[in-house]
């Protein structure tokens, strides 16, 4: 699509400038090689002051989406060249139709991480992976109780195992992780299949059989894969509502 009739829903005059530069952007009103217009003009158009609109710029060039240089033209990048993971909630806000494709990648990124980050805990301190676990029997069973723990534990096991990397890459990804993970803690066979996992791999670490690990993390990963099928095929219906 490639119109300025861009429908906006941001309310403070940063979010509304952010929003229109972005989806302008994503649209190809603004393509990637060439430069933004004036500030001057920008901001008039947008309807909001220069120093607002300055603010708003350096934050999309901290993101990726931008090139600023002092005394040349705004030059507005290729997102897939220069942007990081911390843009992927804006990008599945942007395209809807995309967003499934995004979040199957980000979810075979978590499982491939979480394979190699996890069995090494396991296998360097299962005594302290086993401990992550003391909270689990009196876990809520909501689903705001059961994203909140799982992405709290899927950042501890990177810090025993000593890859503290990985850490960095959930940071980045916590908004959409919380987002979507809601999403399929909804329903309470997801929340039971879940927990059934979590369960498993307490018995590993308190066992320290750090060899079954990636096994039993695929055997989920497949269990779940049918009801994310099903969540990824509704979610341009339902992503805005989560």
């Amino acid at each position: 699509m490639q119109n300025e009739n861009l429908f906006l829903k941001a309310q403070s005059p940063a979010a509304l400038a952010e929003e229109y530069i972005v989806k302008s952007i994503w649209n190809d009103v603004f393509p990637a090689g060439t430069h933004l217009p004036s500030e001057r003009d920008l901001a008039d158009k947008i309807g909001v002051t220069r120093t607002t609109l300055r603010e708003v710029l350096q934050r999309l060039a901290r993101d990726g989406w931008l090139t600023i240089q002092h005394g040349k033209p705004t030059q507005v990048n290729n997102i897939w060249d220069t942007a990081g993971p911390n843009i992927i909630e804006t990008l599945i806000t942007l395209d809807s139709d995309s967003a499934p494709l995004i979040i199957e990648n980000m979810l075979s990124l978590r499982s491939r991480m979480s394979e190699s980050y996890i069995y090494e805990a396991v296998k360097l301190s299962p005594q302290e992976c086993f401990k992550l676990f003391a909270g689990l029997d009196d876990l809520s069973n909501t689903a705001e109780s059961y994203i909140n723990f799982d992405y709290w534990l899927f950042r501890q096991f990177p810090m025993i195992a000593n890859k503290p990397f990985y850490c960095l890459v959930y940071n980045s990804l916590k908004g959409v992780y919380h987002k979507i993970g809601l999403l399929f803690f909804a329903e309470p066979k997801h929340r039971e299949l879940t927990h059934q996992f979590y369960l498993e791999l307490r018995e590993i670490c308190r066992q320290g059989n750090a060899d079954v690990v990636v096994d039993c993390i695929r055997k989920h990963n497949q269990q779940s894969a049918l009801y994310w099928r099903s969540i990824l095929e509704t979610l341009p219906n339902t992503l805005n509502e989560s």
